[in-house]
């Protein structure tokens, strides 16, 4: 049966049809979902992704492939889950009971940890704000260490538009990171 085919059936309420397009992505879905987030949270962003893709199945137009479609909502639920876990890791450190600051004793200062703080807050920031042709690219080559065929196989564009997206997008994040790397 195509993706249309079970698409269709699944949107007229039959379970099984929405398991086998599933079943069909599940693999590439995790190895996306695996270079964005930490192993252990790998399953649960991906069941979540698959969540939202079951309940926007009547949103699906049939512009792109099934698996373009579910391959986005994957990748922008594990890019929130990244800025909800940045916010949750970003937040004041607990203080021990002697009243000192834990990263104290491991040689971190306060100082060091407020730059690299807003320093990670502003790459975070900056890969964020790409549009989401860049934004998927960067991640695929730099944090999933796809090669060019790789990702030109996984986007279904050609290798040559894998290179200028990349080039792009290394470029719009030189211009936006340089007032912090002017010194």
């Amino acid at each position: 049966m195509t993706d249309s085919e079970l698409v269709a059936r699944a949107r007229q309420g039959e379970a099984a049809a929405f398991a086998t397009l599933i079943g069909r992505y599940e693999e590439r879905i995790l190895r996306l979902v695996r270079g964005m987030v930490p192993r252990a949270d790998v399953e649960d962003v991906a069941q979540e992704a698959f969540l939202k893709a079951f309940r926007k199945l009547h949103l699906f137009d049939g512009r792109s492939s099934f698996y373009t479609w579910i391959y986005r909502i994957s990748a922008n639920t594990a890019m929130d889950w990244r800025k909800k876990e940045t916010r949750r890791r970003h937040a004041p450190l607990p203080v021990s009971p002697e009243g000192e600051d834990r990263t104290e004793s491991q040689g971190v200062g306060p100082a060091r940890r407020a730059v690299q703080r807003e320093l990670g807050e502003l790459i975070d920031r900056a890969i964020a704000e790409l549009p989401p042709r860049y934004h998927e690219i960067l991640i695929l080559r730099e944090f999933r260490g796809l090669s060019y065929e790789q990702i030109a196989a996984e986007l279904q564009i050609s290798k040559g538009t894998v290179e200028s997206r990349l080039f792009r997008a290394r470029e719009r994040l030189r211009e936006r990171l340089r007032p912090w790397t002017e010194t």
